[in-house]
């Protein structure tokens, strides 16, 4: 019996002091405005923060289709450079610990290329993947 205790002693000793080493990104996303040349331009922020304490690359950021199987998530539209505005951060970033890159894109143009692809819109969301490969989800509201 105390073989079993010390065994689950050692596990959760490792599991926690690994913990804190993990990489650990948070994909936020909100509506913005820009006025251009007296019009109000309507743009997607997408917020990427490290919260973890080790630096993160990130090598992409775009749209994916959420499926109930985890494995089906398929990427839709990968962002390029050309298509944040150009006040957005750079890809690739490296982003340590506590640090963020915010990325802005036209709305409107989004919401159109998502509906000429007939995809359903609430089964939308966003990723960011860093250069390991390892992918960031957040659920996305069109709207």
């Amino acid at each position: 019996m105390s073989a079993i205790g010390t065994i689950a002693v050692v596990i959760v000793s490792l599991y926690l002091a690994r913990r804190d080493y993990r990489k650990k990104l948070e994909v936020d996303y909100w509506t913005s405005y820009k006025i251009f040349s007296g019009e109000k331009i309507s743009l997607w922020s997408i917020d990427l923060v490290n919260i973890g304490s080790v630096p993160v690359k990130i090598y992409e950021v775009g749209l994916y289709q959420k499926s109930w199987l985890r494995k089906r998530r398929k990427k839709i539209i990968f962002m390029m450079p050309r298509d944040f505005e150009y006040e957005s951060a750079k890809l690739p970033i490296l982003l340590n610990p506590q640090e963020d890159a915010t990325y802005f894109i036209a709305k409107n143009e989004w919401i159109t290329k998502i509906k000429e692809l007939g995809i359903n819109q609430r089964k939308i969301g966003l990723y960011a993947r860093d250069t390991t490969g390892k992918y960031y989800y957040r659920k996305f509201l069109l709207g």
